[in-house]
């Protein structure tokens, strides 16, 4: 950090640690040029679809017509909490008895799917596959809430999740736990979802019960993504004026 001339942060908690003061300014003490730029998605070329059609389309395929569908995004296990994440779907089932559960994970099903078993789900109600890039976005739409459930640590407040924005981008409310990167002022500040304070089924009725009392919010969602994860506009446009400060140094 010394020796370099600029710095590309992942998240405003990153920032507010690592170099105190360069919000208001974007420099830090010396002079140098500091930038927040999340995982971003490309809105224009995969998130692109008509999120109604698409919809339509993958629940018919995938036979989820009356399903409420909750989806995880990712790799599982290691930070990933999966016991947390299966109880989460368990107390969806307590609410909504349909609840089907969508992995679209490269990592072994058997991180999860002996705890689903345990929880009482059978193969109808669960996915746990690996999905081609192209299709990431037909599976989002036939969902109804996306998970985001991380170890939340000193490490990773500097965490952005790149699950979070496709789950916006396809309209998705999401429900995360606290203490990771930027999440709980994303979620907080533009009522996308709910946050998770403690492990426990308490806290996840809770969290269900924010989620329908938002509503509808796909409209919404959709908007807090291309305000704050667009591949161009966000991504591009802050890249550029780190590049662009370089130059006038």
């Amino acid at each position: 950090m010394k020796e370099s001339d600029a710095f590309v942060v992942l998240t405003e908690k990153a920032r507010e640690i690592l170099f105190p003061g360069s919000k208001e300014t974007g420099f830090d003490r010396r002079g140098r040029p500091v930038e927040v730029i999340p995982c971003c998605v490309d809105l224009e070329n995969r998130f692109a679809g008509d999120r109604e059609v698409l919809r339509q389309q993958y629940r018919e395929r995938l036979g989820l017509n009356g399903r409420y569908v909750i989806v995880h995004v990712g790799a599982l296990g290691g930070l990933y909490l999966c016991e947390e994440i299966a109880d989460i779907i368990a107390a969806s089932r307590e609410r909504e008895p349909n609840t089907f559960a969508l992995f679209l994970t490269q990592s072994d099903s058997k991180l999860i799917e002996p705890l689903l078993r345990d929880r009482g789900l059978d193969e109808g109600d669960y996915f746990i596959g690996r999905v081609a890039p192209d299709e990431i976005e037909g599976f989002l739409y036939a969902a109804d809430i996306g998970l985001s459930i991380v170890k939340a640590s000193y490490a990773t407040q500097s965490r952005s999740p790149t699950k979070i924005p496709e789950y916006l981008a396809c309209g998705l409310p999401i429900i995360a736990n606290s203490g990771v990167g930027d999440v709980d002022i994303l979620i907080l500040d533009n009522d996308v979802g709910a946050l998770v304070e403690e492990f426990d089924r308490e806290a996840y009725l809770r969290a269900f019960d924010r989620i329908e009392s938002l509503g509808n919010i796909a409209g919404r969602c959709r908007g807090v993504a291309d305000d704050e994860f667009d591949l161009k506009t966000v991504g591009g446009v802050r890249y550029r004026r780190v590049y662009l400060a370089l130059q006038k140094s």
